[in-house]
């Protein structure tokens, strides 16, 4: 009587433990807020601000010189010409355009990047919730698997005092139900740490639950790999990056305009003025030539990553398909052939057992055969769903 006390107050504490109440989150809510959270976005986001902030600058003009000179200066007179100097280079039109686009490039590629920053950040947040969804149901079938075993064990004791049977069934229940305890609370221990990532993950000071189940699928499409895709967008705006460099390059030998202005004072005539015009010609070539041609090397290696890329992509979305259709196999088969049987085996060895028309092993072969596909089933549409979600990503769904 008193080992019954005990397992009967274990099994309340336990259930109390398993089932407390958090306020619940959508997936919606749940995304919203670890973008408003999320650092990484943050700092992409600021990036990009910085990127903008520079190609709106422009490219930096070369420095005015203002200075004073003096020619024909005789230190016993005092004579000579006097100047008040200002001089400007200018680049050629045609050079500013090519270092705007170097800009431009570079604010396309911070925005790539935060793009794909925000999609893995969805990936992070809705496989952690499938997770906490999955465990949350892992509970809910232990509890359930337990509350079956409750029943068996109320059985074996009625028959035993009625005499029908020795203590055997009812040892079995007793260490059956045991066993189911400490599964109910594995699957909550599981359960909590799920809910921990999650919500480490949305960064709240409140500790959210997840909203609904996990979606039941029957099907999937097979998308192809799309010219849009992000992984491969952010590839492509780091090639125009490169071949904006080459261009910027190639304005190296442009010339600049060399002008310059003169306030000048000569033997005591005041105000006189002098201009000079010209241009600055590299002389030496072969080094702008070098970084022209280094420049065309980085847009090949660029190039080439985009195509080893593509072949990774195309690799890893082959065999997502074949494993996400052998998922949805195994799902179908778990959900239209295997469950119904053992349903209805555990309704007919219930009655029968209670009748006394089978044996205790009997009932409980076909309770554990109940949990263990109830378990396959739940295992199998998770897989399905993380499988599903992760091919949308590298699809850039």
């Amino acid at each position: 009587m008193k080992r019954q006390s005990l397992i009967y107050i274990s099994f309340l504490f336990l259930s109390f433990q398993a089932f407390a109440q958090y306020p619940l989150i959508t997936l919606e809510g749940a995304l919203d807020m670890a973008h408003h959270n999320n650092t990484g976005l943050k700092s992409g986001k600021l990036l990009v601000d910085q990127k903008n902030k520079i190609a709106d600058a422009g490219i930096l003009r070369p420095p005015a010189q203002v200075y004073l000179s003096s020619e024909e200066f005789n230190f016993k007179n005092q004579t000579g010409v006097h100047s008040l100097n200002l001089q400007q280079n200018f680049y050629l039109p045609k050079t500013i355009e090519a270092q705007k686009k170097v800009f431009q490039s570079g604010v396309n590629v911070a925005e790539k990047q935060l793009d794909m920053t925000a999609r893995d950040l969805n990936l992070l947040v809705t496989s952690a919730y499938y997770k906490v969804m999955m465990t949350k149901k892992e509970k809910a079938l232990a509890k359930e698997n337990l509350d079956l075993y409750v029943d068996f064990l109320n059985i074996t004791k009625s028959q035993l005092d009625a005499g029908e049977t020795g203590k055997i069934p009812k040892l079995a229940a007793r260490s059956r139900l045991g066993q189911a305890q400490m599964a109910l609370d594995h699957s909550n221990e599981q359960y909590q740490i799920a809910l921990s990532l999650f919500n480490q993950i949305l960064r709240s000071d409140i500790v959210y639950d997840v909203a609904g189940e996990l979606p039941t699928v029957s099907s999937f499409s097979y998308d192809d790999i799309v010219p849009e895709n992000p992984h491969l967008q952010i590839q492509q705006a780091k090639i125009e990056m490169a071949s904006s460099k080459v261009k910027q390059q190639e304005t190296q030998l442009l010339p600049q305009i060399n002008s310059g202005l003169k306030l000048q004072t000569a033997n005591d005539k005041f105000p006189l003025f002098a201009y000079q015009l010209g241009v600055n010609v590299p002389l030496f070539k072969k080094a702008y030539r070098g970084q022209t041609e280094a420049a065309e090397i980085g847009v090949k290696i660029q190039q080439s990553k985009l195509e080893e890329s593509r072949n990774k992509l195309e690799l890893t979305i082959t065999e997502l398909r074949f494993r996400l259709q052998h998922a949805l196999h195994v799902l179908v088969y778990l959900q239209e052939e295997l469950a119904p049987i053992v349903n209805e085996q555990k309704e007919v060895n219930f009655l029968a057992y209670r009748e006394g028309e089978i044996r205790y092993l009997e009932y409980l072969d076909s309770l554990e055969q109940f949990a263990l596909v109830k378990k396959q089933y739940l295992t199998a549409l998770y897989e399905f769903n993380v499988l599903k979600l992760e091919l949308d990503y590298w699809l850039g769904n």
